[in-house]
């Protein structure tokens, strides 16, 4: 397996070298759409939670005055959960969409690539063949609106063990599991509830990495066999169900580079959170309830928007994994 996996990286790190204008290209397409709408979406929830963070601040002052505790957002907590409820599903719209085109992009790079070998940076032939970022949106359009549907479905599989996974512990916490109890502050945890609690819930999050992993391929099957999305999604848990081990260790493979790269840009984002909180500061005149909340958001809102460029690679390791397959 371990000649496979490493024939299929070294595959796609030469095909990203030789097509890195495609590729950095793409990336720089969803960064800049990220940044955009997710952008406008955050700052228009900012804009209208406005007069609740101008309200922590009155609640927090008049309690601090009349020498009383006070907890942070009190009254303003139901009213943020529900511009919460409406953001956060809309963001995450943005990012099926920002998929589908980070799937769609590197698989027709890699399907032009297989097709004009010779093609590079160069010129002559090479330059004749160069895949650009016009050439690269007319190829990929087609497919978006299916690649979006298989992100949409794999999105759903996915979603039922990770929230079956968080439903376990949450069923332990409320004491509805005989004879598993949540430990205390200053209590050891209980053989019962590391099983439940914590082992249970990592098991069952593996189904959904297993489910993620199986159709990881459909948006390459698109691609190259301009199929339906469920037809795509079908062909790709057939494809993988050869190459299980193969297929777990590329997911994991990618999903570890991706990982990194979302701490390596979230601890990018957390210089910036310092610099836009010192801004929100002086624009607010020390507002430190809405300050806060911009520091918190920052460096996460940073790494998402620059994760593009680590899943614009993981993409073509994908499609050269879904090649592979398909011609064994």
């Amino acid at each position: 397996m371990n000649d496979h996996v490493t024939g299929i990286v070294a595959e796609a790190l030469r095909i990203t070298g030789r097509r890195r204008r495609a590729v950095c290209a793409a990336s720089a397409v969803a960064c800049a759409a990220a940044l955009i709408v997710g952008g406008a979406l955050v700052a228009g929830a900012f804009a209208v939670s406005w007069g609740l963070f101008l309200q922590a601040r009155r609640d927090a002052e008049m309690s601090i005055e009349d020498g009383e505790s006070y907890v942070a957002y009190a009254g303003q907590m139901n009213a943020l959960a529900q511009v919460a409820c409406v953001v956060v599903p809309l963001l995450l719209v943005v990012a099926l969409v920002l998929a589908a085109w980070l799937l769609t992009a590197p698989a027709v790079t890699v399907a032009h690539a297989r097709h004009c070998p010779a093609a590079g940076a160069g010129a002559g032939r090479g330059a004749a063949d160069a895949l650009t970022l016009s050439a690269l949106w007319r190829r990929s359009r087609p497919h978006l609106a299916a690649a979006f549907h298989v992100q949409l479905l794999s999105a759903a599989a996915a979603a039922v063990p990770v929230l079956a996974g968080l439903l376990v512990p949450a069923l332990v916490f409320l004491d509805l599991v005989p004879g598993v109890t949540w430990p205390g502050r200053h209590e050891p945890a209980t053989v019962g509830f590391l099983l439940v609690g914590r082992a249970v819930p990592v098991l069952v999050w593996g189904v959904g990495l297993v489910l993620v992993s199986r159709f990881s391929l459909a948006t390459a099957v698109r691609v190259t066999d301009g199929c339906p999305a469920v037809t795509a999604m079908r062909r790709s848990w057939t494809l993988t169900r050869r190459a299980r081990a193969r297929t777990a260790g590329i997911v994991l493979l990618c999903a570890a580079v991706t990982g990194v790269a979302f701490l390596v840009f979230a601890r990018l984002g957390s210089c910036v959170a310092h610099w836009a909180g010192l801004v929100m500061l002086a624009a607010t005149d020390d507002n430190v309830w809405v300050t806060g909340v911009l520091v918190l958001i920052t460096p996460v809102a940073v790494a998402l928007v620059l994760l593009p460029w680590a899943l614009a690679p993981v993409g073509i390791v994908l499609a050269c994994l879904r090649q592979r397959l398909a011609h064994e």
